[in-house]
């Protein structure tokens, strides 16, 4: 039997190399410790979550701040226009004058819409607001604009802005633009979007505005101008007297003798619309009363034109079967006519 003291011995000699520190260390906390570190736990944690939400709200004002568009002044020397205008002449618009007063006396009231033109840094390219910047840059004053960044086709569908408000853009206008627009392959929807025009509009009216366009030489149409009295029927007439969208010698002549008299320099672009079209036409109606055309052996083939019809000889002695041979082709060769205008209006 083991004495008492022996007992206490062993049991001393069991725990001899336990470090009481670290057994104090692993004893679990008291109550009111336990306590204590709960609430400083949730704290810490709150303070996480506050810190979290305050990132957030920095990260979404952030954002807001980059997507927010402001105005600002930029020198109108520094912007230039669409690469596709669609205005023929700003300063020689009649309504130009009094809206360039109207800017001199109050200001300007609405911004102009512009992206930053690549490869130049600080300057830009205007997608709408052309007047208000010429006005600007005539009254040498910053052009108040929103910088946005912009495709080419962002760019002219945001023209429709404007042209869906504008009750003076005139037929031609619109035609050239859209014509314009569509040599750069843009699709007619594009076209219809940036010209403003509504969903029963679209199609049908953009093919007219083209078509038209297409048959007279671009030149022409700048150097007469907008013409905004002059509408579509007046356009496609003088489109007729032109020959696949390409001037004569004799129509060049005209146009050099009309642009060089008073009424062209002092009238407006209806009015220069006017001797344009009566000159032409004219030039039309004195078409010589006999065309003769010589062919191989001296055979001479004639025809006798009116301001209605043209009337063609052949002799037939000399050119046997040649006149079956015309009028049986004659379908044949009125079809290659018509595609021959088809391709042209394309």
């Amino acid at each position: 039997m083991v004495n008492p003291k022996e007992r206490n011995q062993r049991m001393k000699s069991l725990f001899a190399n336990v470090d009481t520190e670290a057994l104090a260390k692993q004893t679990p906390p008291s109550p009111i410790e336990q306590e204590k570190r709960r609430v400083g736990s949730a704290a810490v944690k709150s303070m996480d979550r506050a810190f979290v939400s305050i990132e957030d709200e920095n990260r979404r004002l952030h954002d807001q701040l980059l997507s927010a568009e402001s105005i600002i002044e930029l020198d109108p020397d520094r912007v230039v226009p669409s690469f596709v205008n669609d205005r023929l002449d700003i300063e020689g618009d009649e309504s130009f004058h009094a809206f360039l007063e109207g800017i001199r006396e109050a200001g300007q009231k609405l911004p102009i819409l512009v992206r930053p033109l690549a490869g130049k840094p600080g300057h830009y390219q205007a997608a709408y607001g052309h007047r208000r910047l010429r006005a600007c840059q005539i009254l040498k004053r910053p052009v108040k604009a929103i910088v946005r960044d912009l495709s080419d086709e962002e760019l002219v569908v945001s023209q429709g802005i404007e042209n869906s408000e504008r009750l003076n853009l005139s037929f031609i206008e619109q035609a050239l633009f859209a014509l314009t627009l569509r040599e750069r392959k843009y699709s007619r929807e594009v076209i219809s979007d940036a010209l403003g025009r509504k969903e029963g509009q679209r199609l049908a009216y953009i093919s007219i505005l083209t078509n038209t366009a297409a048959l007279i030489p671009e030149e022409l149409i700048r150097a007469i101008g907008p013409a905004s009295s002059v509408g579509r029927p007046k356009w496609e007439k003088l489109g007729a007297l032109i020959n696949n969208r390409s001037l004569s010698t004799q129509q060049k002549k005209i146009l050099e003798d009309v642009t060089a008299t008073s009424a062209w320099s002092e009238g407006g672009s209806d009015q220069r619309f006017t001797l344009i079209m009566d000159a032409f036409d004219q030039s039309a109606k004195r078409k010589p009363n006999l065309v003769k055309v010589t062919l191989d052996g001296g055979v001479v083939i004639a025809a006798k034109r009116t301001d209605n019809s043209t009337r063609i000889s052949i002799p037939d002695n000399r050119l046997p079967g040649l006149s079956d041979w015309l009028l049986q082709r004659l379908p044949e060769l009125f079809e290659e006519f018509q595609h021959s205008k088809e391709r042209v209006l394309e």
